[in-house]
């Protein structure tokens, strides 16, 4: 049965309030750890805390400054492992996940005042080693996400 004009009209606004709601979750910080030291400003989910180094909420910190480009899984596994950070020595790569979380981040303008500049590709670990980049395309009605695969990448470490 053709959908009529009025229930087109209301399948659009909820839709549109779903999308609403979304975004006002996120706002409120809706799982998010409290912020027992303040650093982050209203709905900031990534602090800048200094010494080269971004937290986000849920305690996971990322290296500002990327490494440069390397073109073997192996270099940089090998640059992560051996990087000492602040009074940390326990970086590694991201998960393609986390990459993904990050940059849904920065998209969502809730990065703070992280000075982290996300561009191009970044190793990351999920089993096996891959370089890519998480690209993002603004879509009437929302974001999509793409993620393209590389044969080389920069080392954006993150602990724990």
């Amino acid at each position: 049965m053709p959908m009529t004009t009025e229930g087109a009209k209301q399948l659009k606004v909820a839709c549109w309030l779903v999308v609403i709601s979304a975004v006002i979750i996120l706002g409120q910080g809706c799982g998010a750890r409290l912020d027992p030291g303040g650093q982050f400003a209203g709905r900031a989910r990534l602090a800048d805390i200094g010494n080269g180094m971004c937290q986000q909420r849920d305690g996971l910190m990322w290296q500002v400054e990327p490494s440069e480009i390397m073109a073997s899984a192996d270099q940089a596994l090998a640059h992560a492992e051996a990087m000492s950070l602040g009074a940390y020595d326990d970086w590694r790569l991201p998960s393609k996940e986390e990459l993904y979380s990050l940059c849904v981040l920065f998209d969502m303008k809730l990065a703070g005042d992280c000075p982290l500049h996300l561009q191009g590709s970044y190793w990351s670990r999920n089993g096996t080693l891959q370089a890519g980049e998480w690209q993002v395309y603004s879509l009437c009605g929302g974001t999509d996400y793409h993620y393209l695969e590389s044969k080389q990448g920069r080392v954006l470490a993150v602990r724990p």
